[in-house]
């Protein structure tokens, strides 16, 4: 499929404007969309989204996942709305998106807004169209439409990691990259899907026991109580953490600005050395802090574990396998005992067992003599089993990860050494450095250095607010960790004890069949990521070595988890990219491997694809999105990120190109404007 046509209508700066994009093939797969900053290229990466998802667009996120800002839905319109529109007696915004499959068929999506004579959102008209390969469009109903978008084109929840800003992706993915890379997995995977039929059949069984009545139904009713209640705190702790990653991010920003501008003041040699020691001092301070967290991320994970007995670890390896062993032994019996009841009933219906019944005591001691006979295949137990099962907390998985948690919690003095001597370097140089900017206090001219000063009190603000809301979202993440092993455990026992209940009551046989299926989903989900998983890392090493100029990473390593772990050709564990560019680079990669592992084959929009890159890794990032000529992949770029020499070089790829251009009609308003066949310094 492809994206073949964008309308817009007073479409924030867009009055009116046309793109339409031809097939990809022949080896031409790209389209080139250039325009310097605030011309419309971020402007028509949001009229896609709501043009084709509407308010589905917010109520999953989307634009905030493809690092498009937006509060609300009715205010994003109101501010999208053109300003002169209302002047000109237009009370309409309206955007049409167009895709198109390799069948030739197609789908048609025009939504239009209406506003009041002040630019008020009063209400919007979505029209649906599809056509066949050689037919005329046909209206379809307003309800088809998610339908018909997972045929031609994506769902919203898929939508950010094909239509994206690719600068703002790379970030959002640093704040919480485990978390992003299983949420990307889980979505294309469609376990987001599997996940929300299980919570509904979960809330029907509940509701059957609870139509059942009874002592156990309210106990589970009040656990499912409690849990509810602690997974309504974990939603509000996550909003609470994305509205002060938000604010962190803004807080690095004003940090960041006030730097800029003691590097501006670095006119003569003085100012100079005085606004790059500051700068030098602030990443030492970030140094500072991220040896620490690694140094009490040693302290507070592996070598507590390494610190219990070796004995204890074995005695509890040892305990678990005998608690298996009785586990396997019970519903062993469990999975049997339907069979009794068959037997012992065809038994006592032979007619010349029913006339020995007939003698004084006969039928008594027969039962008698089955019962120990049916109880013989059972017992006397396994020599390897338990007891009792004491951690009825653990489920089987969790019983697996155990043992891997013994693996990874290998610590050596070595390490904890070279962590300490880590920080302690970096204490010192934070220190030297402070030192040094105190020495040069002053220097430069009486105004310059009173303005150097202020901006060094400006951006020491900055730099409190930012470490006070690093500090706050440490302790919230802290929270959040504590929240989900409690609610874990406690869905753990719920589950279990539902289980329980619905087995001990034969009669619900509704209930009975649908913990049937979640069980069944249960066991599949974890099969699912793991066929894909190998697959997915071996996919995002391939991509990464291809993009990146450097030879160190040899393998990647993605847990079910999410957790990303990078090794060198020695086996080494090492950290992840540390600069903004290679942080990008990896995001793309991971991109590029979960869209190729769950085979979707959608378009590629990008956004400021490549503003933090070096050239190498422009080249590589180009190479790799060009390596697959069919499929289409529209890129909205500045000049310094693919220029016109770039364009020559490109050439032979681009399937089309606009140039972006704008013009001020009156105070405060622009207009763009999209040429056709046109890009930075010629005609293309």
């Amino acid at each position: 499929m492809w994206l073949s046509r964008v309308e817009l209508l007073n479409f924030k700066s867009y009055r009116q404007q046309v793109f339409t994009f031809p097939q990809p093939g022949s080896g031409k797969n790209l389209v080139l969309i250039g325009g310097i900053n605030g011309y419309g290229k971020t402007t028509l990466l949001e009229a896609l989204y709501v043009g084709l998802y509407g308010e589905e667009a917010f109520k999953h996120k989307a634009l905030d996942s493809a690092g498009l800002k937006a509060k609300s839905y009715g205010s994003f319109l109101e501010v999208a709305f053109h300003r002169l529109a209302p002047n000109n007696g237009d009370d309409r915004m309206e955007v049409q998106v167009e895709f198109t499959r390799e069948d030739g068929g197609a789908l048609r999506v025009t939504r239009k807004w209406f506003f009041n004579g002040r630019g008020k959102y009063n209400d919007q008209k979505v029209i649906v169209e599809t056509c066949a390969q050689t037919g005329a469009w046909m209206h379809r109903a307003e309800d088809e439409l998610p339908e018909l978008l997972e045929s031609y084109a994506t769902p919203p929840w898929l939508a950010p990691f094909f239509f994206f800003d690719g600068e703002k992706i790379a970030g959002l993915a640093d704040e919480d990259r485990t978390g992003w890379v299983l949420s990307g997995l889980e979505n294309l995977l469609g376990v987001k899907l599997v996940k929300e039929l299980r919570e509904q059949l979960t809330a029907y069984i509940d509701k059957k026991l609870r139509e059942a009545g009874g002592v156990d139904e309210q106990r589970i009713e009040q656990m499912k109580n409690t849990l509810e209640k602690d997974k309504s705190k974990e939603s509000a702790l996550r909003e609470s953490m994305a509205e002060l990653r938000q604010r962190h991010g803004n807080a690095k920003d004003e940090r960041d600005r006030f730097s800029n501008q003691l590097a501006g003041l670095a006119q003569g040699s003085d100012a100079r050395t005085v606004a790059e020691v500051a700068q030098s001092r602030s990443r030492a301070e970030a140094e500072v802090a991220k040896s620490w967290k690694r140094l009490r991320d040693l302290y507070a994970g592996p070598l507590p574990l390494q610190l219990i007995r070796r004995e204890l670890q074995d005695s509890l390896a040892n305990t678990l396998e005998r608690e298996d062993s009785l586990s396997e032994w019970e519903q062993s019996k469990s999975r049997m005992q339907p069979n009794w009841e068959k037997f012992r009933n065809t038994f006592f219906s032979s007619p010349w067992i029913g006339g020995l019944c007939h003698l004084p005591g006969a039928r008594d001691s027969l039962d008698k003599t089955l019962s120990e006979a049916w109880e013989s295949l059972h017992y006397p137990r396994p020599e390897n089993c338990s007891d009792t099962v004491w951690h009825s907390y653990l489920q089987s998985n969790e019983r697996r990860k155990l043992e891997d948690m013994r693996a990874k919690s290998q610590v050596s003095s070595a390490q904890l050494r070279q962590a300490l001597e880590a920080f302690q370097h970096a204490k010192a140089e934070e220190w030297r450095l402070r030192q040094e900017l105190i020495a040069l206090e002053g220097v430069g001219g009486d105004d310059k250095a009173q303005q150097i000063e202020t901006l060094k009190l400006e951006m020491k603000e900055a730099q409190d607010q930012y470490d006070e809301l690093g500090r706050q979202l440490n302790t919230h993440e802290n929270e959040l960790t504590a929240l989900l092993a409690e609610i874990k455990n406690q869905d753990s026992v719920y589950e279990r004890e539902r289980k329980k209940l619905a087995a001990g009551h034969p009669e619900r046989q509704a209930a009975g069949e649908a913990e049937k299926v979640v069980e069944m989903i249960d066991s599949l989900l974890p099969a699912l990521f793991n066929l894909k998983l190998q697959a997915l890392s071996e996919a995002v090493t391939r991509i990464f070595r291809a993009l990146h100029h450097k030879d160190q990473i040899a393998r990647i390593d993605i847990s079910r988890e999410g957790r990303t772990t990078l090794y060198s050709h020695d086996g080494t564990e090492i950290n992840l990219p540390k600069s903004s560019g290679e942080s990008q680079l990896f995001v793309l990669a991971l991109v590029g491997a979960l869209a190729e592992v769950t085979g979707y084959r959608v378009p590629m929009i990008i956004d400021t694809p490549l503003a933090r890159l070096s050239e190498t890794h422009c080249q590589n990032l180009l190479r790799y999105w060009t390596s697959d000529p069919e499929r289409q992949v529209i890129l909205l770029a500045q000049d310094k990120e693919i220029s016109a020499q770039d364009y020559v070089g490109l050439n032979g790829s681009v399937n089309k190109t606009y140039l972006l251009r704008h013009k001020q009609i009156s105070q405060g308003v622009g207009q763009s404007e999209a040429v056709e066949n046109a890009y930075f310094g010629e005609m293309a």
